[in-house]
């Protein structure tokens, strides 16, 4: 199957929504450990929501660059 890539626009705002829906995942996370809800799903969202947003900003960073 072929694929055409992204454009740097789409690119651009698919990590928008990406860094968005991490900061979410943060929020999710820091709020299920603060009510006392199970902590393996607050750690989990707030672990990967961490590794989501890092990976957006260092592409960000890059895309802006080049």
């Amino acid at each position: 199957m072929h694929t055409v890539p992204l454009g740097p626009k789409r690119m651009r705002a698919s990590l928008w929504i990406g860094l968005v829906l991490a900061v979410v995942m943060i929020v999710v996370g820091i709020v299920a450990l603060a009510v006392g809800g199970p902590a393996w799903y607050g750690w989990l969202f707030l672990v990967f929501g961490v590794l989501i947003l890092a990976l957006a900003i260092v592409r960000l960073a890059l895309l802006r660059r080049g």
